[in-house]
């Protein structure tokens, strides 16, 4: 009964950290396609030799959303780091 317990635990417990790692990732890509699309698509014919409000406020949001599709980026190099640290190889965790 209390291997159910535990197994049942554990269980929980790796599918919470593969759902966190999938949002991580999920977000860095998101934000940082996102950031890319804007920057390239502001970058059109006509638009780019001349300044406007509109092409640096489009400069100015695919920026941000690189630097926040990066800070997602170290978040789940982070995670994933504590996650090795905590687990063996095999995916079971270590006895102390």
């Amino acid at each position: 009964m209390n291997a159910k317990i535990m197994t049942a635990a554990n269980t929980r417990r790796c599918l919470k950290r593969i759902s966190t790692s999938m949002s991580l990732v999920i977000l860095t890509l998101g934000f940082s396609l996102l950031g890319l699309l804007t920057l390239i698509n502001s970058n059109r014919e006509g638009v780019v030799n001349t300044p406007s409000f509109e092409n640096s406020s489009a400069v100015v949001g695919s920026s941000v959303s690189i630097v926040l599709g990066a800070a997602f980026l170290v978040a789940a190099f982070l995670y994933w780091s504590r996650y090795s640290q905590e687990f063996g190889s095999s995916g079971v965790q270590e006895e102390e």
